[in-house]
């Protein structure tokens, strides 16, 4: 891979939400968003926990599913809400009160799959499984956000997606994928353009494995993501290590957007991940998670990031480096 070892090691953290879809903006349970006070004081005192653990980047789920944020005639998208961009300027300002950046992942998978009916929907379930559906969501709620936060201090990228290959028929073989890959990398492309155009921030997008992340390379991203989970990888060998060494050429730089705070796979723990990132000249990585997870979450095997671990492990790289 091209990039530099001297680039600095941006170490960071997933915060993926207080409340999945609910945090910007008013959904159908009213507002829950960070503008809140009871929320701005849980979230300043989770960001100077993250500042003081050695992180610098903080990485944070916007839309979801798209259950909030932005008003719908018809179930075309027309406008942002009345509180969407209240509670995206309150983290903004959060969090660039403890010096921290953060990542905005636009859309997760989950908004883009379908779903046949099979759970409990949403008024907007069904809202980017159209063309017509994904062009008003980028021109009439996506760009004014880009335009209002247009090179925000506090913002390191806006990223398109989360994982969105677990919705695209090419990728993942599930009856809930079913958008066509060309169909997507239109759309993503478009947002691309349109944060360059009006946001003038980076753009990325949080490719589901290290393996995926070159197929997005037409959509002219400003870094390369992909995430990592040894159960998900489907290599034989699921060392971090020799996955970044066997990936191709990139002529972006590679950010790792989730790493695994702990994993099953004996071979894994989270001080060698980070090692074999930063040894290996990657932009930086960002564990999953800090907050704790929902206790009927898939994810509470991965549990979250004990701060002392991170702390250490930042403190112990600082030093080898300088005496290197």
């Amino acid at each position: 891979m091209p990039q530099d070892a001297a680039v600095p090691f941006l170490l960071g953290v997933n915060y993926p939400w207080l409340n999945y879809a609910q945090d910007f903006g008013e959904g159908p349970w009213g507002h829950r968003g960070i503008s809140a006070p009871e929320n701005q004081t849980r979230v300043a005192q989770d960001f100077a926990e993250i500042r003081d653990s050695g992180a610098t980047t903080v990485r944070w789920f916007l839309f979801g599913d798209g259950r909030a944020g932005f008003l719908t005639e018809k179930g075309i998208p027309t406008k942002p809400d009345a509180f969407l961009f209240k509670d995206v300027a309150a983290l903004l300002g959060l969090a660039a009160n403890c010096g921290l950046k953060l990542c905005l992942s636009l859309i997760d998978f989950l908004w883009l799959q379908d779903h046949g009916g099979k759970r409990v929907g949403h008024a907007n379930e069904l809202l980017l499984q159209s063309a017509a559906g994904r062009e008003a969501f980028r021109e009439h709620i996506l760009i004014p956000l880009f335009r209002e936060f247009r090179a925000h201090s506090a913002l390191f990228a806006w990223e398109i997606a989360n994982e969105p290959e677990w919705a695209i028929r090419e990728f993942h073989r599930q009856r809930a994928a079913k958008m066509r890959l060309a169909d997507f990398r239109v759309f993503a492309k478009e947002v691309a353009e349109a944060v360059h155009e009006f946001g003038e921030v980076p753009v990325t997008l949080g490719s589901a494995r290290l393996e995926w992340a070159p197929a997005w390379h037409e959509i002219a991203l400003d870094f390369y993501q992909a995430h990592y989970y040894p159960a998900t990888e489907g290599k034989a060998v699921a060392s971090i290590g020799k996955q970044l060494a066997a990936l191709p050429a990139l002529d972006k730089p590679l950010w790792l957007g989730e790493l695994p705070a702990r994993d099953a796979s004996p071979d894994y723990s989270l001080e060698k991940a980070l090692d074999a990132c930063r040894d290996a000249g990657v932009h930086g990585a960002a564990v999953w998670r800090w907050t704790k997870p929902e206790e009927t979450a898939s994810g509470v095997a991965i549990g979250c990031i004990e701060p002392a671990t991170l702390r250490a492990w930042a403190e112990e790289r600082r030093s080898r480096e300088a005496n290197a």
